[in-house]
């Protein structure tokens, strides 16, 4: 009897963890990650020191991607960083990132 009781208490337990703390990943991108996204875009491609940094945080945001499995969301930021390297290297294209930085916003 106090056996089942344990068995009982601890299947309880188990769903209270599955329903407070769910198993699914974050989701990959909020709308505040959006409006930084666009600002460091921007900010890449006035000051060209400053896309170091701009890389480093949307590779999180693509690795944060893939971990949720949103593809489609981590090929627009593997673009948009495709994007950025080619705007170090002075090969500006600055409406091919508009429409990469308007897909990450639809997708992720």
């Amino acid at each position: 009897m106090i056996i089942n009781t344990l068995k009982i208490s601890k299947f309880f337990y188990v769903c209270i963890l599955y329903i407070f703390f769910p198993l699914t990943p974050f989701i990959a991108m909020e709308s505040k990650d959006h409006a930084m996204v666009e600002m460091l875009v921007e900010s890449c491609y006035e000051d060209v020191k400053s896309c170091h940094e701009a890389l480093l945080k949307i590779n999180n945001f693509q690795k944060n991607a893939a971990t949720n499995k949103k593809f489609s969301c981590q090929t627009r930021l593997l673009g948009l960083e495709a994007n950025l390297i080619m705007a170090m290297n002075t090969n500006i294209k600055r409406k091919e990132a508009k429409n990469i930085v308007d897909a990450v916003q639809k997708y992720c």
